[in-house]
């Protein structure tokens, strides 16, 4: 890290590009639903320092770390859909197929999915190749995201923690369908997944689409579409509960 690094801040690239397409083509830095990004990315942050900062005690002292786990997982689809709601205002509003936010009454309160999204783009990978393949390359993890926060949500799973090193989870359900394996004596067992890992993993995971995928692949997107761009001269950075500890544990110098 750089002697003027500072390790609270987190360099945010696809916000710059946003910003400054919002204010070359539409004259206004805040065309594109940002705000609304960055209060979703900062609950999914401390919902992420909350379960890091607890792994290290006793087991009988984090009594809500279950409860940490499932609300990382939905929160984590919130940011998701939030980034496919910036991503349905950059795209062409006459594009045929593409539709529209859904729920709440004012435009502005309604949420476009990322599964819409991605299939949208999948679908018009001629039309836009650089947001297609940049969703293509998540879709592996985004699918997983996506399920979890269903069985959550709408399927009665809830997760289980267990007292192993590092500490471990399931999400465990009514109907038995969680995830299995075969054990050597012709039995089954949960498939447990180690906390830091999977934390970290898919925190890590939404980092590097948003701002090493996404980013360029907006600014390709921008530049082969003719839309201005002008920068807007602010130093796109955020900082919230949970930067620190997610810089210092990945190893994110930005």
């Amino acid at each position: 890290m750089s002697q003027d690094a500072d390790p609270n801040d987190l360099a945010v690239p696809m916000f710059e590009i946003l910003r400054s397409i919002g204010f070359g083509d539409h004259g206004n830095p805040h065309h594109f639903n940002i705000g609304t990004l960055f209060w979703s990315l900062t609950r999914l942050f401390g919902c992420y320092e909350r379960i890091i900062s607890t792994l290290e005690f006793p087991f009988s002292e984090r009594p809500f770390l279950e409860a940490d786990i499932e609300n990382f997982i939905v929160r984590f689809r919130i940011v998701l859909n939030d980034i496919a709601y910036v991503l349905w205002q950059l795209l062409p509003q006459n594009a045929r197929g593409l539709k529209g936010p859904k729920g709440g009454t004012h435009p502005k309160n309604k949420e476009v999915s990322i599964v819409a999204i991605s299939d949208y783009l999948k679908a018009n990978p001629t039309l836009y190749p650089e947001l297609a393949d940049a969703l293509a390359r998540a879709q592996p993890w985004i699918s997983r995201l996506k399920n979890d926060r269903d069985n959550v949500v709408h399927y009665k799973s809830k997760a289980l923690v267990f007292d192993t090193q590092p500490p471990s989870f399931a999400l465990v359900n009514a109907a038995g369908t969680e995830r299995s394996e075969t054990t050597p004596d012709g039995g089954s067992r949960l498939v447990l997944e180690p906390i830091p890992g999977f934390v970290n993993g898919q925190l890590l995971a939404l980092h590097n689409f948003m701002h090493t995928d996404l980013a360029p692949a907006i600014r390709a997107y921008a530049v082969r579409s003719n839309f201005k761009l002008m920068t807007v001269g602010w130093n796109e950075r955020i900082r919230c509960i949970g930067t620190r500890t997610f810089k210092t544990q990945n190893g994110v110098v930005a």
